[in-house]
């Protein structure tokens, strides 16, 4: 985890440190700035690889004519460093970063091909001028950039250093604010910011003279599978994504939460492991009972002889709120990124780098929505009369605050009866609807509104060829998880110079598991097929077989106990007319709603707190 930026154009030494110390808490352990002739490059540097002077960045090659700043791990770098000396080069350090930059120099724009790992990363090529831009396949790591009129073109691992910049201005991209109520987040390209933009995973770029050339060198497969995926190719894949990311000159652990893809990680650390792993989990009060897998994780740590630790989440997200909002320079509405916050900071202070489960829903199959699909299928066969009765019905179904999300999920899994696949699976993962969104609007936002963002429905419909169940997680792949969980991710463990790694989204790891039939992943009975099979006899039956608990929150009970003065505060009829977005008669509603227990508004509720909170910081 570092933080990388730069800009090109006429040298400014002061404007480049400046950018450069906006991200030193990605990188606590150095600071890099190089002036070149047409580009100033910036590096702040978290030390995990060569911890000496030589893995110090900006890094060029052996001429100077090439030089890199990156963010991120290599995970193939030994491989690729064999490969380079015996075409000729010769490396200073032992970091995997001088890899990318020789392997440029032999392979050019291509060089990205053929890394594996988490990693966003600038060039900047002397000979043509140019600044190649490239990000890991599905978003690990973060890589924002801004065009201006004059030519020059800026890069950051945050959008807090192209602030920095005096042309980029902070003006409010209307229709990124339609899609974070959509989503509870902004979907790349796009930023909250009309001058900014982010760069898509999976995507590279040369930028020149003011201009981009952007493409897709990799995406998760269209076609339907073929061939059956055996558990074993499974379980050495995940042993080796493991031991590959357990690479490290500095102290590492893992997030334990008890569920099955965490379990499976450490699982796999203990075998490569010769000391007692680090583990570590969060744990609640009684009013987040249903959400606490304390017991679990402690199983699990007393099987695999792990060195275990508890970490208290309370409700001070009062206080967390800020630094949290802070921490993605844009609104980002999904409460998880406060445990994450919380998690990181207590974690830091006894590791570096930690490994996680993340992305194991995605690749695997583990969603209900995915269940949902199958269910919906059968459903499909009903007369329409009848779906749509079943629809009708749906605001029948009676909802709770406290962490029951069955109650929830079945309310809207009957109010999509009458839907298509692809309609059913976008109002499952959306927020506030269009006919929300048409009572909740006001002013500028209201003469905006015309249709829903479309960004789903392209997704969904690439993926034709695919199963319902598949198309649904390729589409997860490339929306929900890197804009969604990849994103709280990286800001709050980097907030706190904590470096996560995600060994379920090791590249070969992805592909085969999404090469095994819809039905070899997920079924009416049974989510994570593949996986659990896998894992049976290497991790316990009943983590296994448990029930999918989340790493969630107890948010619901918060807002309407102990975070309920920041909820008056923030969504006052005061601060909304002043604001002159949203309508406050209709914001009332959601809060009483809510309040009085008639229908889980969590989500919407902390949404339009959080945007508040970002437009007193960034706007007022």
């Amino acid at each position: 985890m570092c933080g990388i930026c730069g800009f090109t154009g006429p040298p400014d030494r002061g404007l480049i440190e400046r950018m450069t110390r906006t991200l030193a808490h990605r990188g606590p352990d150095g600071e890099g700035v190089e002036i070149l002739d047409g580009c100033s490059l910036g590096h702040r540097r978290l030390a995990v690889i060569d911890l000496s002077d030589a893995g110090r960045e900006p890094m060029p090659n052996e001429d100077a004519t090439v030089w890199l700043t990156m963010n991120g791990e290599v995970y193939n770098f030994q491989a690729l460093r064999e490969e380079l000396e015996r075409r000729g080069h010769r490396f200073r350090s032992r970091t995997d970063a001088e890899c990318v930059v020789h392997l440029y120099e032999d392979m050019g724009e291509r060089c990205v091909e053929k890394l594996e790992g988490m990693f966003a990363f600038a060039v900047w090529d002397a000979r043509g001028k140019s600044l190649f831009v490239a990000r890991d396949r599905l978003g690990e790591r973060p890589l924002y950039y801004s065009l201006s009129g004059d030519g020059r073109v800026a890069f950051g691992s945050e959008m807090k250093a192209l602030l920095a910049l005096p042309w980029v201005s902070r003006e409010v991209d209307l229709a990124a604010l339609d899609e974070y109520l959509s989503y509870l987040y902004v979907p790349a390209p796009r930023t909250i910011y009309r001058d900014i933009r982010e760069l898509p995973p999976a995507h590279a770029a040369v930028l020149r003279d003011g201009s981009l050339r952007a493409w897709r060198y990799w995406e998760p497969p269209r076609e339907p599978a073929r061939e059956r995926v055996a558990p074993e190719e499974i379980a050495e894949l995940l042993e080796r994504s493991v031991r590959s990311m357990m690479v490290s000159d500095v102290p590492l652990g893992a997030f334990l939460s008890g569920g099955v893809d965490s379990s499976t990680i450490v699982a796999f650390m203990a075998r490569a492991s010769a000391r007692p792993v680090r583990t570590f989990t969060v744990v609640f009060g009684e009013e987040g009972e249903l959400y606490d897998e304390r017991e679990r994780a402690r199983r699990v740590a007393r099987l695999l002889g792990t060195e275990h630790a508890e970490i208290p989440a309370h409700a001070d997200a009062a206080g967390l709120l800020e630094p949290m909002v802070r921490g993605f320079d844009e609104p980002f509405g999904n409460p998880t990124a406060l445990l994450t916050y919380v998690m990181a900071r207590e974690t830091k202070r006894h590791v570096t780098v930690a490994l996680a489960g993340d992305g194991g829903d995605e690749v695997f199959g583990g969603y209900p929505r995915y269940q949902g699909l199958l269910a919906l299928r059968r459903l499909s066969r009903l007369p329409m009369p009848v779906r749509h009765a079943l629809s009708a019905m749906s605001g029948l179904v009676p909802e709770s605050v406290r962490g029951r999300h069955w109650l929830r999920r079945v309310r809207e899994f009957l109010s999509a009866a009458g839907f298509g696949p692809r309609d059913a699976y976008a109002s499952w993962v959306g927020y506030f609807s269009p006919r929300q969104k048409a009572r909740l609007y006001a002013g500028p936002l209201r003469d905006r509104l015309s249709r829903p963002p479309d960004m789903l429905e392209r997704l969904f419909d690439e993926g034709a060829p695919l199963g319902p169940v598949g198309r649904a997680q390729r589409c997860d792949l490339m929306s929900f998880l890197p804009f969604n969980c990849l994103r709280y991710g990286d800001r709050m463990a980097s907030a706190h110079g904590l470096e996560l790694r995600l060994p379920m989204l090791e590249r070969r790891l992805v592909e085969r598991s999404l090469a095994a039939p819809d039905r070899g992943r997920v079924s009416w009975r049974e989510q994570k097929i593949l996986l659990r099979r896998a894992m049976r006899g290497l991790v316990p039956d009943d983590v296994l077989d448990g029930p999918k608990i989340g790493f969630n929150p107890p948010m619901g009970v918060w807002l309407n106990r102990e975070l309920w003065g920041l909820v008056e505060d923030r969504l006052s009829e005061g601060a909304l007319r002043r604001r002159g977005l949203f309508r406050p008669e209709f914001v009332r509603g959601l809060v009483e709603a809510h309040r009085r227990g008639l229908r889980d508004y969590t989500w919407h509720v902390w949404s339009l707190v959080v945007l508040e909170e970002w437009f007193r910081i960034y706007q007022d």
